[in-house]
């Protein structure tokens, strides 16, 4: 799948991870002295060492989602969940999801979690065959539930970092070991299988899945101080909750990035 239409995926991937709303931050104007030639502009300081691109990825995300959410992606995704019966969205929620079990299936036995890859197979197999090609999901009713992996966790349970965070332009967050690794998945059955058009599909359902998601925690968001550090912090947090699988290491969130991280999950 390493040929894709680019903007269009990144597009609707968007909100992957579940993050939406307004951006509200603005920097600080320019200081100027008196009785000077040349003015000067105070730059607004940034000293996240995770975010070392702080002032790109804030100015990519003021596009995002001051203008590609708010036009675009926001009423698309409010539609969608007002007028698409919920068996139907439970059943594209479920058809996407299954697609990813042959690569969490492997991303656990990379990582020696045996019994996740045999739960991962096992959703796999019940999935498409009694639950309709993955379209009910009939292991979760038998109390088998997702154990979800991808190849960036496997890099990261070998101890690579997660390297710098980005506010990608249509994309939205996105840590450098995933941007490094994500298109590994792409290349187990079935997805391997899938046309260009195909995967497009796939990833527009699953985008738009991960947005209406998002929908309960828009005015959490909305009345944070500085929504743009509230959803870096949350989207760091979940990639450290997946990595350890749940646990998330101590001094880490608050209530609210809790409650957004439910959203993400």
């Amino acid at each position: 799948m390493g040929q894709r239409i680019i903007f269009v995926c990144l597009l609707i991937l968007t909100l992957g991870t579940g993050c939406t709303s307004k951006a509200i931050l603005e920097t600080n104007q320019a200081a100027q002295t008196d009785n000077v030639s040349t003015s000067k502009s105070s730059q607004p300081q940034y000293n996240d060492d995770r975010d070392p691109f702080e002032g790109f990825n804030r100015a990519m995300w003021n596009f995002n989602y001051n203008y590609l959410d708010k036009y675009v992606l926001k009423p698309v995704a409010h539609s969608y969940n007002d007028y698409v019966p919920s068996p139907i969205k439970t059943g594209v929620v479920n058809f996407v999801e299954n697609l990813d079990e042959p690569s969490s299936l492997l991303n656990n036995t990379l990582q020696g979690k045996w019994k996740n890859a045999a739960t991962s197979g096992g959703r796999f197999i019940i999935n498409s065959t009694i639950g309709l090609l993955g379209l009910v999901d009939v292991a979760e009713m038998m109390g088998i539930s997702a154990k979800q992996e991808s190849f960036s966790e496997v890099v990261g349970y070998y101890g690579v970092p997660d390297g710098p965070y980005f506010m990608l332009p249509a994309y939205g967050p996105k840590v450098t070991r995933e941007l490094a690794t994500d298109w590994v998945d792409d290349l187990y059955f079935p997805l391997a299988e899938l046309s260009t058009g195909q995967n497009l599909i796939r990833v527009a359902l699953k985008g738009l899945n991960a947005r209406v998601a998002a929908i309960p925690q828009e005015r959490l968001l909305d009345n944070s101080l500085d929504p743009y550090s509230f959803v870096k912090n949350a989207y760091l947090q979940n990639v450290q909750f997946k990595l350890h699988d749940g646990k998330v290491p101590q001094n880490q969130g608050s209530d609210d990035v809790d409650a957004y991280l439910d959203e993400l999950d």
